[in-house]
């Protein structure tokens, strides 16, 4: 009868050079539906596109209410001028304050927790040669402002309410709050 080798109990691994932080979860996006979802602010980081030296802000987002909530997504805000007003909604979205036509000195940290809505869309991409498909906060605004599926609202309502958005635009300006910049 042939003889079993006993199982090895125990064995060397080298670690180094392995990073330190250890990690529960994978900080892997979900995929859900497209529509508006409140959002909490987990964290922001600069970053700077080393090909074309562009500079952004990457965001992660938890959503915070429903069926999903606790789910991860990531987006990005944009810092060229033409698309700052992303950061602008995204700020005021989580402070009610208006930053538009002043220089703010913004803390990333101050909007850490902070809850807002967005719209999410699919966000179709190739990596490795592969299409992959991800769900990305695209638009930002108050977490008010996002329209549960639960409601019980008449769709005749809401287009009724569409018209009166076109007028109301000029109006919602105003009322917004200025910053000041040691606020932020």
């Amino acid at each position: 009868m042939a003889r079993q080798r006993a199982a090895r109990r125990s064995l060397r691994v080298d670690f180094s050079g392995v990073d330190k932080e250890v990690r529960g979860k994978t900080d892997r996006a979900a995929r859900v539906p497209e529509g508006d979802y409140e959002l909490k602010i987990v964290s922001g980081e600069m970053r700077e596109n080393e090909d074309s030296g562009s500079r952004g802000i990457n965001w992660k987002f938890q959503i915070a209410t429903g069926k999903y909530k606790g789910k991860t997504l990531f987006g990005y805000t944009s810092l060229k001028k033409e698309a700052l007003w992303n950061l602008r909604n995204l700020i005021h979205a989580a402070t009610g304050k208006n930053t538009a036509g002043k220089i703010v000195d913004l803390n990333l940290d101050s909007l850490t927790g902070k809850i807002v809505g967005s719209t999410v869309e699919d966000d179709e991409y190739t990596k490795n040669g592969r299409t992959k498909i991800s769900s990305r906060p695209q638009v930002f605004f108050p977490r008010d402002e996002v329209e549960h599926p639960d409601a019980d609202d008449d769709e005749d309502e809401d287009d009724e309410d569409i018209d009166d958005e076109d007028e109301d635009e000029e109006e919602d300006d105003e009322d917004l709050e200025d910053v000041d910049v040691e606020d932020i």
